[in-house]
């Protein structure tokens, strides 16, 4: 799993990690070995927390250069800027019910 953590303008509105996150979906989807994406944000810190689920590490590194243009792209244009990226490792996991609630379109 890659996190990146984003940051906006305090007067931006949150509504921008999710128009970034329809935006990214797609493409991402075309990607072998994507497997999710789950994006955290805080209106009162401005903040973005952007998950990306992948197969194994190895996809998630053959596609970073490739993922790094497009995510810089995608945060130039709704005007974020990147603070920090960091590679995990999902060690334990319970999400009940909660996973299988389909997400806002």
């Amino acid at each position: 799993m890659t996190v990146t953590r984003t940051r906006s303008s305090p007067d931006e509105p949150i509504e921008i990690a999710t128009i970034a996150g329809e935006e990214m979906l797609p493409w991402l989807r075309q990607i072998d070995g994507f497997e999710g994406l789950l994006m955290l944000s805080s209106a009162e810190e401005a903040t973005t927390l952007v998950l990306s689920f992948w197969r194994d590490r190895e996809v998630a590194e053959q596609h970073r250069a490739a993922r790094a243009q497009f995510r810089d792209r995608v945060t130039s244009a709704v005007g974020v800027r990147v603070e920090e990226v960091a590679d995990y490792e999902i060690t334990f996991a319970d999400l009940g019910s909660w996973a299988a609630k389909p997400t806002a379109q």
